[in-house]
């Protein structure tokens, strides 16, 4: 009901108004019931996007960005379960499978190899879901969700082998270059 026929059928008992369509009180409750019904309009919003099962629109953004980067360009879908997802984290989610959903929530596409003797997660990051977010933003919001007791190397070079093989470089070829082992751990044409 909108607010207008709220009033008019709140104030119809009383017989103390003129509540004719063209009545100068009629005219005073449509204006006060243009001003309730946008308050009301609000106030449904409000409702609506503090909850991530039911937000759509800037509730799932302010919770994006305080997370890390604001996936806009998902479907609502997408990114009301990656939400959902990050909140349910416990003190049990430290395992490979629960830091690749990290990193695939966070938009992360790629690989984790786990090198335990130095304590040490190397993330082979493949692809970004959202090509335009700041990986070093990317890096940051994952970083929350990693045991802090590791040191974890982000690699967001694609070094897989249909990128190496693309490239036709022969075992020659690179070795013509005399690159060290660190040389090649930063070298960008492989």
């Amino acid at each position: 009901m909108s607010s207008l026929n709220s009033m008019r059928q709140k104030l119809k008992p009383l017989g103390f108004y003129n509540l004719n369509d063209n009545s100068l009180i009629s005219a005073e409750l449509s204006a006060y019931a243009t001003a309730l019904d946008e308050i009301e309009y609000l106030l449904d919003e409000a409702e609506q996007e503090c909850f991530i099962a039911t937000a759509k629109g800037y509730g799932l953004s302010e919770r994006e960005r305080m997370l890390g980067a604001e996936q806009k360009s998902q479907t609502v879908e997408y990114r009301r379960e990656n939400l959902l997802y990050r909140y349910s984290i416990t003190s049990n989610s430290f395992n490979k499978d629960s830091i690749a959903k990290v990193l695939s929530v966070s938009g992360i596409n790629g690989h984790i190899i786990e090198i335990p003797n130095e304590n040490t997660l190397y993330i082979n990051c493949l692809s970004l879901n959202n090509s335009s977010a700041s990986k070093e933003a990317i890096v940051e919001s994952v970083k929350e969700f990693l045991p802090a007791h590791l040191n974890c190397i982000f690699d967001f070079r694609n070094l897989g082998w249909d990128t190496i093989d693309g490239n036709d470089n022969t075992f020659d070829t690179i070795d013509s270059k005399n690159l060290t082992w660190d040389d090649i751990d930063s070298f960008n044409e492989i």
